[in-house]
């Protein structure tokens, strides 16, 4: 008689209950299995992608560091260009300024009106000049061009080299603009400020003065600093009535609260 012949239905219920119990436990454990294996992946994957959003945030700000290197080298390209064309001729220049300035200081002496009346040299008159040399021009026109093209450290630079070099130059005021400008978009503004009053105090006869104490009250407006703000329109109002600056800081001066 075969031996499964002697199972009871209890032996039957019990083994099916067994195998059912084991069932469920596999059940349970390819579930905790499979959660686990699905936060173990989601897991993967936020890092992946955060490691994927760094990558692109870096190759970004690499790629436009190096667009803005490659912008400052080609301004300091010009500007050594430039320098190592005036090299040679610097030794020349400095004997023909100083005879200039010889010359111009003994018609000074000779002028009857070359004081104020507080007795302080006045400046001479830009129209007094004996010219603008080629490199002088050259500098100055490298510096402007690299600001007309957003290179403002390189334009910086640029005027601030002009600047040292021709102190007393025709095209001086208008450097001293140029470079604030170059100074309000890099968001220097108190410097900017103190760049446009340089002009007046320089040189007095300028007629860049309208355009540098404007700026410069439009700037203390910015800054909030409204005392200072009126001072400077009132003056070019007052001064330089008819000057179309003029126009335009009266305008300012009835927005300042």
């Amino acid at each position: 008689m075969p031996l499964w012949g002697c199972a009871t239905r209890g032996d039957l219920e019990d083994l099916r209950g067994e195998v059912l119990a084991l069932s469920a436990r596999q059940d349970s454990a390819f579930a905790a299995l499979q959660r686990s294996v699905d936060e173990r992946y989601r897991a993967v994957m936020d890092s992946v992608r955060a490691l994927s959003e760094q990558v692109f945030r870096v190759r970004g700000d690499a790629s436009g560091g190096l667009r803005d290197i490659r912008s400052d080298l080609d301004g300091v390209q010009e500007l050594a260009g430039m320098n190592q064309r005036t090299l040679s001729q610097l030794a020349e220049k400095m004997d023909r300024e100083v005879r200039q300035l010889e010359d111009r200081m003994a018609r000074l002496a000779a002028e009857e009106d070359s004081t104020i009346a507080d007795g302080e040299p006045r400046d001479p008159d830009p129209a007094e000049s004996t010219g603008i040399a080629e490199e002088e021009q050259a500098l100055f026109d490298v510096a402007a061009n690299s600001a007309e093209r957003g290179l403002y450290t390189t334009a910086f630079r640029g005027f601030t080299q002009f600047l040292d070099q021709y102190p007393r130059s025709e095209l001086a005021p208008a450097a001293l603009l140029h470079r604030g400008e170059v100074l309000t978009h890099q968001g220097r503004l108190e410097d900017a400020i103190g760049d446009y009053l340089d002009i007046p105090t320089m040189f007095p006869t300028s007629d860049r003065i309208p355009a540098a104490l404007y700026r410069a009250g439009v700037l203390c407006i910015e800054l909030e600093d409204y005392d200072r703000a009126r001072e400077y329109l009132e003056r070019l109002v007052n001064t330089y009535p008819e000057d179309p600056f003029a126009e335009q800081a009266r305008e300012k001066l009835d927005e300042i609260p």
